[in-house]
């Protein structure tokens, strides 16, 4: 299993778009991808893949969920997870 991490301590440098352009090219290329946008701030994966998260890592850290509750299928099979709703 390969993983990649992006981060950066500057907002707007576009990892979000690199690491969805990514996880779509890869599923393309019959990967598994699963995202974890652990954002405590400006989280979007979420609103690019055009899902609602109704749990998310929040509900897990509290005890309320299971991992499995919070983690959904955006286009092109991107499984994906995420640290706040909207």
């Amino acid at each position: 299993m390969t993983k990649y991490i992006f981060f950066s301590g500057k907002g707007g440098v576009g990892k979000t778009n690199l690491v969805l352009n990514l996880a779509i090219t890869l599923t393309a290329m019959q990967r598994r991808v699963f995202v974890l946008d652990a954002d405590m701030g400006l989280a979007n994966v979420d609103v690019l893949l055009g899902l609602t998260p109704t749990y998310t890592l929040e509900h897990v850290m509290k005890g309320e969920r299971e991992v499995a509750d919070v983690v959904l299928t955006g286009p092109r099979g991107v499984r994906a997870t995420f640290h706040t709703g909207r």
